[in-house]
């Protein structure tokens, strides 16, 4: 089980935990948001919320399925049962309390991005359209295809990633997107050929050195121009 060293309060004053990780030294620092992939708060992803930490961002990464089975899992079943349990009108309003909690923070400096692997996907895209973030960065993520209406809302920096043999993400649905996104001077949208799912978690199948690296340059910029 990983380390659990923060406490978040809903608006209605709700309590549920998660992890907090930031650079040495006192700030103020820019954040990054990160929505979890269906495995949720795992040693995997505290490692990923750690090298961005010490690439100078303070970073929260929240138990986002504690209304569902809280908690890490390795379980598919019991990931795939709270991903469709998980109510997206209700995760917005937890998410836009979360960005408020993260830019309210002492070392935070304001500027807040948002980070989402696979099921986060959907999250960045609408967090970018909705709730004011600076920047937004998604790794294989899913179900954006379902709102690419809401994508003229968005003008912040965004850069999407997608596995060009990936079955969670078509490339029917990757190529909508970049369409989407087409008219957006600010999108940055990244497609490997031949490249499957989860091509950015080292400790997930699919895990790709070459694809990660690629990505995680592209989000780094982007996370660094807020």
């Amino acid at each position: 089980m990983p380390v659990v060293n923060v406490e978040y309060t809903t608006r209605n004053e709700e309590k549920f935990e998660g992890y907090l990780t930031k650079p040495k030294g006192d700030g103020p620092f820019p954040g990054i948001l990160i929505i979890t992939a269906i495995f949720g708060v795992d040693d995997g992803m505290i490692e990923l919320a750690d090298a961005w930490a010490s690439d100078g961002f303070i970073v929260s990464v929240p138990d986002i399925f504690w209304r569902q089975v809280s908690g890490p899992t390795a379980d598919m079943e019991v990931a795939k049962g709270r991903m469709n349990d998980f109510d997206p009108d209700q995760g917005m309003k937890d998410i836009e309390d979360l960005l408020g909690d993260l830019r309210n923070r002492s070392e935070c400096n304001g500027k807040v991005g948002i980070l989402g692997f696979c099921f986060g996907g959907r999250y960045v895209h609408l967090s970018a359209a909705r709730l004011g973030v600076d920047a937004g960065v998604s790794f294989h993520g899913t179900a954006i295809g379902q709102h690419l209406d809401e994508t003229s809302n968005i003008t912040c920096p965004v850069s999407h990633h997608f596995g060009g043999d990936d079955p969670a993400v078509p490339m029917d649905e990757v190529n909508a997107i970049k369409e989407a996104y087409s008219q957006n001077p600010n999108a940055d949208i990244g497609i490997y050929p031949g490249i499957g799912h989860n091509f950015s978690m080292p400790n997930k199948p699919g895990y790709d050195e070459s694809a990660a690296n690629i990505s995680r340059s592209a989000a780094l910029r982007i996370f660094r121009s807020m």
